[in-house]
């Protein structure tokens, strides 16, 4: 149908076009919400946050890696909660991400060409006060990766969740710059 000096060209041009809206292993994922989170309720510094991670079957993750990802939400709420003042008594929160997708990809598709063996995390995300169990947001959160190249296939599925769980965090406190790193 094309001849091989127009394929190459257009393959390129798609490459370009999925690489650069799929966006890269650092941008955090922005969140479309379904229930707005007021300033008053998002997780501030006295305010203890408790992340669950689920999934139905049809998603393949395994137990593991769910609590992985809990855990860097976690950690991510807890350092970006720092830059909140606190307002006395603390709150409890339960921050619930209800997985709908996420899928590894292919790393040596994704160094093949981009776009190819592209990583997926895509869910719900609903925020209770407790204890009344009182819904106080909810948003829907997607992140895509699919650069190709040696950055496609050196990028893991850890790497997309850390910006991931970097998402919930930045939404659930309302901190859209991230704490400065500590030294160590």
């Amino acid at each position: 149908m094309f001849t091989r000096s127009i394929r190459l060209p257009v393959a390129a041009a798609i490459a370009v076009i999925i690489a650069t809206t799929a966006g890269c292993a650092s941008s955090r994922p922005k969140p479309t919400f379904s229930h707005e989170i007021v300033a008053a309720s998002r997780v501030g510094v006295s305010d203890v946050a408790q992340v669950n991670v689920d999934a139905p079957e049809s998603v393949k993750i395994l137990k593991s890696e769910q609590s992985r990802l809990a855990e860097k939400i976690q950690q991510k709420i807890d350092n970006r909660k720092l830059a909140n003042a606190g307002n006395g008594a603390g709150k409890t929160y339960e921050v619930d991400l209800h997985l709908s997708r996420y899928d590894k990809g292919n790393a040596f598709a994704r160094a093949m060409l981009a776009g190819l063996g592209q990583i997926h995390i895509d869910g719900k995300v609903d925020i209770y006060q407790m204890p009344d169990h009182t819904l106080v947001g909810e948003f829907d959160l997607n992140k895509t990766f699919a650069w190709g190249g040696i950055y496609g296939a050196a990028t893991s599925m850890e790497d997309i969740e850390d910006t991931f769980a970097d998402g919930v965090a930045a939404t659930v406190t309302g901190q859209e710059e991230a704490p400065p790193k500590q030294k160590t």
